[in-house]
Formats: structure tokens, sequence, C-alpha cells
């Protein structure tokens, strides 16, 4: 692993190379780190630009033009609680291996067993199916105890391992914490990227530190000194605690993001689901709230930096699947020809918030995979509510407790080879024709933007003649078995609704109506 080292050689090599270097990295190595193509806007619809001047409450219905949001200071967490102090409502197993052997403190008020069986690198706690209300025990291990790392999956041909950190400001790295953590795994034999978000409140085991959130591994790797500082030490929180051995690192703050953005004219982006963006305006005490409706924004930085931060009505899981869409818009827009021209002002807007260890080697080394990427072998994978408990530790932090037997089944999938199903889609070459058949403007181009992360060929989207449909419907001109059971599926299509007029005189070998039940939420 390549961590920072100390003294400043490497630190004036990397100010010296050249802005091709640096260009590498916006292209080949942002691109990898967020996923791959994002649909561009189908020339038959073009969506027609709305200014909003946000009031307290606003609805932004297209491409909005909104008043940059006040960044937000992060407040260092305070010291670690000891281990896990839990209070569930429901029998529990509680499953550890120690390097010394905790004890345990069982307080019921009904009845309910703790037993311990090995498994690292810490607590694993599962609830049984069965909740029941009146069961309040109290588990608390004490002493703190170092967990066996997580063994390093099984896998087979040529990894590399990125880890993407996204802090509030790189102005004092001993007191920030991350609130971005995605792990890539590219296979270079393949030519396949899988994406890992990680949330910054699970509860993890840091090494030389103890249990806590994940998000504050950063910073105290800088401020205890720990080799390769804050990245050596989130690495080492990583594999100790998932077993995945990272090779090379890259950090930005996010006012760096929003220079960036605004340096690529913006982005535009497909919002899929409904979005309350709330901020407090720099030249107000108060918050205000802005709402995005389902459509095609053209966002500047300022509004694309509230996106990929805000939780307000959602979570943490929701926020990390925004945050990936968005670095996918970015990517399509860093293929153009005239990104070129663009490379002074971005190179001046990266030098000052975008550090890495990659070298020029190592970013030419995985040029030919990013040219070479294909939608269906991109994937998205994230900790979520499946792989997580919600918890209240000791000190009243609201954390996330791992579930580190699913979890590992989340960890095991970014090494699975391509899908064979997901190939057979791409190689029917079908083409797509899209109609809005509801009064919801931009429906198509949103499920247009959906199903391309399939390898679907969506050559249209358009309205439909009549927005009155109440199902989707699914004509078939030319039967593409794969391609259809995918829209079927993905779409939500009931099968009474896939009417075949098989005619090879047309453009498109299906069309797919959208009916007011599309959901593109679900």
């Amino acid at each position: 692993m390549r961590i920072e080292k100390p003294g400043t050689d490497k630190r004036i090599q990397q100010r010296q190379r050249s802005a091709l270097v640096m260009f590498l990295l916006l292209v080949v190595i942002l691109p990898i780190l967020s996923g791959c193509t994002t649909a561009v806007t189908p020339t038959a619809v073009v969506a027609a630009p709305t200014v909003v001047t946000p009031s307290p409450t606003a609805t932004l219905t297209a491409l909005p033009t909104v008043a940059a949001a006040a960044p937000r200071t992060m407040t260092p967490s305070p010291s670690p609680s000891p281990s896990p102090s839990l209070t569930p409502s429901a029998t529990w197993t509680n499953t550890a291996t120690a390097t010394s052997t905790p004890t345990s403190t069982f307080t019921p008020s009904a009845t309910a067993t703790s037993t311990r069986t090995p498994l690292p690198p810490g607590p694993t706690i599962t609830p049984t199916e069965t909740i029941s209300p009146t069961l309040t025990p109290t588990l608390t291990p004490t002493p703190m105890f170092s967990p066996t790392p997580m063994p390093t999956p099984s896998y087979t041909g040529e990894f590399m391992h990125f880890l993407l950190i996204g802090v509030d400001s790189t102005t004092n790295l001993r007191a920030q914490n991350t609130d971005v953590i995605i792990v890539a795994v590219v296979n270079k034999d393949t030519k396949q990227v899988s994406l890992l978000s990680i949330p910054r409140d699970l509860w993890v085991y840091i090494p030389t530190y103890g249990w806590s959130r994940i998000n504050v591994a950063h910073k105290y790797g800088y401020r205890t000194g720990y080799p390769g500082k804050g990245p050596g030490l989130l690495a080492e929180t990583i594999r100790v605690n998932f077993g995945i051995t990272i090779d090379h690192w890259a950090r930005v703050d996010f006012q760096g993001f929003a220079r960036v953005v605004d340096e690529l004219g913006g982005v535009e982006m497909t919002v899929a689901c409904p979005v309350n963006l709330q901020y407090r305006p720099p030249t107000s005490e108060e918050e205000e709230e802005m709402y995005l409706e389902p459509g095609v924004y053209q966002m500047d930085g300022s509004l694309a930096l509230r996106y990929v931060r805000t939780r307000r009505g959602g979570s943490d899981f929701d926020r990390a699947r925004r945050q990936h869409q968005f670095l996918k818009a970015m990517w399509q827009q860093t293929k153009s020809p005239g990104i070129i021209l663009k490379i002074p002002g971005l190179w001046s807007a990266l030098r000052d918030s975008f550090e890495t260890d990659l070298d020029l080697g190592d970013v030419l080394s995985l040029a030919p995979i990013a040219l070479d990427l294909k939608p269906q072998r991109i994937r998205s994978r994230f900790i979520g509510t499946r792989e997580t408990i919600d918890w209240v530790n000791a000190d009243g932090w609201q954390v996330l407790l791992p579930r580190y037997d699913r979890i590992q089944q989340v960890v095991a999938s970014l090494y699975a080879p391509p899908s064979a199903g997901d190939e057979q889609i791409a190689n029917e070459k079908a083409a797509i024709e899209l109609r809005n058949g509801t009064y919801q403007p931009q429906m198509a181009l949103i499920a247009a933007d959906q199903l391309r992360w399939y390898g679907l060929n969506v050559v249209e989207a358009a309205p439909a003649e009549n927005p009155g449909y109440a199902e989707t419907q699914i004509i078939v001109f030319e039967e593409k078995p794969k391609a259809l059971e995918l829209l079927i599926r993905e779409l939500n299509v009931l099968r009474r609704n896939v009417i075949y007029q098989l005619d090879a005189s047309e453009d498109a070998d299906i069309r797919v109506i959208l009916g007011s039940d599309y959901d593109p939420c679900r």
C-alpha cells in the first residue's frame, strides 16, 4: 500500500507533475471510483430550463439555478466509547473473537440468552426474526479487546483496490471526519469495476484506537502519527473489519468538488426521486428547504454539493446512492472532447483540494480499463439497512452496528465475475424506444438513465401521443427475450401488458410506453 511518507520530496514531486497527470486522474481514476456510463439526454427530448428563485420553501422542477449553501463545519466526535453497550428488544446471539477474553454483565428484565462463538473482527449482533417488545436486556462487554482481522476474500485475477475519501475541508485534517468513504475494486482482467460505499456512522474497530464510528479513523491517523497518517489508519481499519486491502487512495474536499463542477460548466443530472435540499444561505442564519422534483437538472457546483450531501428526509444510505449517481453523470461529461480545453481550470481547481498516492505509471496502467468500461460491468454496492442494525451506544451516539455475516456477502460480490445474464442482455443489442405516457414530465428520460446501467441501448425517449396511460405497456416488434425480461422486471410491468406486434420495419425492437404505475424510486 502506498501511503504518505515523512519528508517533502514526494510532495514536491507531486506538485511538479504535468497537467496531463491531473487530467488522467480526472478522466480515468475518478471515473473508476465513481462508476460508468450515465444516460445522455436523448435528442428526441430537450429539457426546457426553468429558473426558480428559492424561497423558504421552494420547489425546483427543471434545470434550477440556486444560491450557494454555506459549508457545514464538521464537529469532531467525542472520545471512543468502550465496547458496544447494546439494548435490544429481542433474543441476541453475540459473536466475537478476542485477543483477550471479555466478560459480560447481563441484566435482562425478561428471559433472554447470550452466547459467544468466534467470528472476527468483533461483535456481530444478530437479532432473531421474532421480536418481543417486552424484552429489554442490557449487554455490556468489558474490557476493550482487539479483534482478529477479517479474512481477505478469495479471488482469482488481477485486482486493484482504491479508497476514495471525501472530507469537509483539507485545512485541518486532524479535525475532519470523513463524509464519504468509497472503496473501488477494479478487475483488470475482466475490465470490471465494483464500488462499495461504507456508511460514516458504522461502528467498527479502529486499530490503536478502539471501537468508534469509522468516519473518525482518518483524523485520528493524523492526530496519532499512524504510519500513512489518515489514509493509512482508515485503510487498515477497512482491512481489519472487511478484509479488503487498499492499494491506493485519493482524497477530495467538498469545496474543491464544487469548483470542479463549475469548471466543467455544470453537470447534467437525472434525478429519479424527490429530494429535499435543506441548507442555510451564506447571508442568513435560518435554514431553508428546497425541493428537487424528478427530472433532468443542469447543476452548478453549489447545487451539486447540496445534492450529494443532504440527508434531509432520507438517510446516509440514500445519500450514498445519490453520490454514485452524480459521479457517474460527472464521468460522462469528462469523456467529451471539449474537456481538453478545460484542463488549466481543472488543474487550478483541483490541486489544492485533491490528493492521491497514485503516480503517472499507475494512472497510465488504468487508462485501457477506463476506455473499455461497459455499463453492465459496473457495480454499485452498499453496506445498507440489511447489513446493519440501528443502535445507541452508552454515550448516546446513534450509530450502525455491523452484521458481519451479511457484510461478508457484500464484500464477496465485489470479486464475482461478470454476470452471464448481463452479458447476454448487452449482446442482444436490442434497440429500446421509451415513451412517456404519464402527466409527470421527463419520466422517459429517467427510465432511460436507469436502463442504460444494464447495457440496454435506448435509442429514443419522448412523450407518448396520449399521456393518460394507467399501466406501463411493452410492445415487442422483434423478439429480444433477455432484454424483454429485464424490462418487465425493472419497470415492474404486468405480463398482460406485454404486446407482440412483430414488425421488422420498425426502427426499434421494443417500445415501452410508461404508465402512471411506473415508479423510478421503487
